[in-house]
Parts: C-alpha cells; sequence; structure tokens
C-alpha cells in the first residue's frame, strides 16, 4: 500500500495519465518511454507520483512482465474516454487556431469565393488563409500538409487523395500573340494547333494533368502539334505567347486574372472544357473540410438551378 499524498490528491496532472494511458497499451516501460519521448526512469517516476496520487498500486511490475491490476483497470477504463476527448478538444481547437488554409491553382481559386464567403461568417474563430499552388508541385502542399483543401483540374488520379464536388466548368482558349494573323479569329480548332507552336506541359506536371489539360500529340487527322518549351507559371506562359511565337491552350478563367497587352485569348475548340474540382488529403483530420466541401458542393448546385 502506498501512501496518499491529500495535497495532491484532487488535482489532475495530464502528463501522469498520458503516461499511464500508453503503458496500459504497451505494457512495457521501454516502447512507453519511446512513444512519449521520454527516459525510462522519466516514466516510472510518473506512474509512481500517479499512484501516490490514488493512493495504492495501479501496475504490477516483475522483471518479465507489467500489468495492471483491478484498481489500475478500474483507473484506465474511467481515464482512456476521457483523455481521448481532452486529446481531441487540444487538436480541434489548435487546427482552429490555425484556420482553414485554401490551396488554389492560377485563376481557379474564384470558384470559391461564395463558399468562402458563408464559411467564415460561420466560423469567425476559424481563420481562412488562400494559397497559390504551382502547376509544377500541384499535389505537394496537401501531401506536406501545407494547405488542408484545394482546387484542381480534372481528373485526379491519386490514391491518398479525396476528390470533392465539381466547382466550375471552364471552356477553352488559345492564348495567342496579337501579332499574329490569327489572333482575329472567331475561334481555332484543335486542328489548326498543326500550324502553331504549342507550349507543352513542365516534366512536373502529374501524367493525368499533363494528359487532359494540355493538347495530345496530333491533331484528330493525324497531324502532329509542335510543342513550345514548358513554361512553369501563368506569366512565364504569356510571356512566351508575346515574344517567342507561341501559344498556350487555356481555359476562360485565365484572362480574368492574368493578361499581357500583346496577348489575345481564342475560343479554341476541340477540347473539353476543364472542370475545377475541390480535393484534400483522405486522412485530414481537419474538422471543418468536411463542412467546407458541404458548403462548395450547395454553391456549384445553387449554380446550375439558376441556369436552368
Amino acid at each position: 500500500m502506498l501512501i496518499e499524498d491529500p495535497a495532491r490528491a484532487t488535482r489532475v496532472d495530464p502528463t501522469e495519465l498520458e503516461a499511464f494511458v500508453v503503458l496500459a497499451e504497451e505494457l512495457h516501460f521501454g516502447r512507453t518511454a519511446a512513444r512519449l519521448g521520454l527516459s525510462q526512469p522519466r516514466v516510472s517516476q510518473l506512474i509512481r507520483s500517479l499512484e501516490r496520487r490514488i493512493g495504492r498500486r495501479l501496475v504490477e511490475r516483475t522483471s518479465r512482465r507489467v500489468a495492471l491490476n483491478p484498481l489500475g483497470e478500474h483507473l484506465l477504463a474511467r481515464v482512456r474516454p476521457a483523455f481521448a476527448d481532452l486529446q481531441r478538444a487540444l487538436t480541434e481547437t489548435r487546427t482552429a487556431a490555425r484556420g482553414l488554409r485554401v490551396g488554389f491553382l492560377g485563376p481557379y481559386g474564384s470558384t470559391l469565393d461564395e463558399a468562402l464567403t458563408v464559411f467564415r461568417a460561420r466560423h469567425r474563430e476559424c481563420p481562412v488563409t488562400r494559397i497559390q499552388i504551382a502547376w509544377t508541385d500541384i499535389y505537394g502542399p496537401l501531401r506536406r500538409g501545407e494547405v488542408d483543401v484545394q482546387v484542381c483540374l480534372a481528373p485526379v488520379e491519386q490514391p491518398d487523395l479525396t476528390v470533392g464536388p465539381e466547382l466550375a466548368v471552364f471552356p477553352r482558349l488559345v492564348a495567342i500573340a496579337r501579332s499574329h494573323p490569327w489572333s482575329t479569329r472567331d475561334s481555332l480548332d484543335l486542328e489548326d494547333l498543326a500550324d502553331l507552336r504549342v507550349i507543352g506541359p513542365h516534366p512536373d506536371v502529374s501524367p493525368e494533368f499533363a494528359r487532359s489539360f494540355w493538347p495530345p500529340a496530333t491533331t484528330p487527322s493525324g497531324r502532329p502539334i509542335p510543342r513550345a518549351a514548358p513554361a512553369r507559371t501563368e506569366p512565364e506562359m504569356l510571356s512566351a505567347v508575346a515574344h517567342n511565337n507561341a501559344v498556350f491552350a487555356t481555359t476562360t478563367a485565365m484572362p480574368s486574372y492574368f493578361t499581357h497587352p500583346e496577348v489575345a485569348f481564342v475560343p479554341l475548340t476541340g477540347l473539353p472544357a476543364a472542370r475545377a474540382l475541390l480535393v484534400w488529403r483522405s486522412d485530414n483530420d481537419h474538422p471543418r473540410v468536411a463542412e467546407f466541401a458541404a458548403l462548395a458542393a450547395e454553391h456549384r448546385a445553387a449554380q446550375l438551378r439558376q441556369r436552368t
């Protein structure tokens, strides 16, 4: 029997309780110390301190085994759910303090304007930060935990990512130098690209994005489409178009945010419209991601209803 310390008996020490819960799971002081990032003597000290607080032993130790006695089992049954709730509360509060970080690719972030307005009104305690994603590292910020959710263009064929609602659809355009005789045409077709140099995808662009967003290697009639050097950013693309006698197959979103005085935008037929999607990591534990995705889906559904 241990002597209870009355002055300390009613105080709660989370460090002691965490050591006790982990020891109950591991039943090994060395593994418990490794999980907690503490020394083994420090774990033993915490368990003894908790036992003094209780007034009796909780853990039976021998040279070969560690086991909870009935009193330890009783304490574990009461403490484990409360400790899990405490950890969850701390995680959720820490996440709320960090806020919701929203990534977007180039000019496609505006697809979330309405959803973000509603989200901010509902959750004033959760600041929202927008972060632009590089074409050459589309999924990197998500996987590194730098953003919680982001706007991508379809398709997204990544097994570790969850694809949420469609946000918008953007018809295709060709960015072409104003000095080019075709810059005043009503439209260009995929077949016309065989007579132009098209800026190709950067090697670091995901394969499914390169296949779907950029024109194919040949036209429908089989003529090869010449490639110009790839570009990493929208300003680089526009500069190449303006000065290097190249064109870029883009969408109607681009001229709303990125323009150049020497570049015109002409409708392009023969390529499917680009679809903007909301995407997040499947193992993301941010408590607001699901709600934000639902808001984005509601806004998209309202848009579609207005058009019918």
